[in-house]
């Protein structure tokens, strides 16, 4: 038995809905407008068939979901991708667990990194588990059209 107040288990395409509504809880927290989470709506919507695709872990505590990360293979190579806490429980060792998990599968699979283009926000956290900065992509928003997200890598 687990002494953690929550427990980490392996994605579903039935966890589609509750990680949808768990990425805009998150994103929102940082205080984007709505008309920009508006714009991100394709990209916070977690499908069934996308959990198909990709490996990825899920947080539960009480039975609700509190947290999530996918581990995406693309043609370039891992990606982490929807990597979601509920704000509620950040800083309790939720996002860590969550990456740590997928950086597992990742190694299991003999990758050599993982890359991630995070959001502004979460670098910081990001860099606390050892990822790098590589660069930026651009990541242009209404009102912001310079607007660029930090690309960072876990070698593995």
């Amino acid at each position: 038995m687990s002494s953690l107040p929550y427990l980490i288990r392996r994605s579903t395409p039935l966890d589609a809905g509750h990680l949808t509504l768990l990425a805009y809880r998150a994103k929102a927290h940082w205080g984007y407008s709505k008309a920009w989470l508006a714009v991100w709506n394709e990209a916070l919507t977690v499908k069934a068939d996308y959990l198909r695709a990709h490996d990825g872990f899920v947080a539960e505590a009480a039975g609700q979901t509190i947290g999530s990360c996918i581990l995406e293979r693309t043609t370039q190579g891992p990606m982490l991708e929807h990597v979601w806490v509920e704000p509620t429980w950040h800083r309790r060792g939720v996002g860590r667990a969550l990456v740590q998990a997928c950086l597992a599968l990742a190694r299991e699979s003999h990758a050599r990194s993982v890359r991630l283009h995070a959001d502004p926000h979460a670098v910081g956290f990001y860099e606390r588990l050892g990822a790098q900065r590589l660069g930026v992509v651009p990541a242009p928003m209404p009102g912001e059209p310079d607007r660029t997200l930090p690309v960072l890598e876990f070698v593995l």
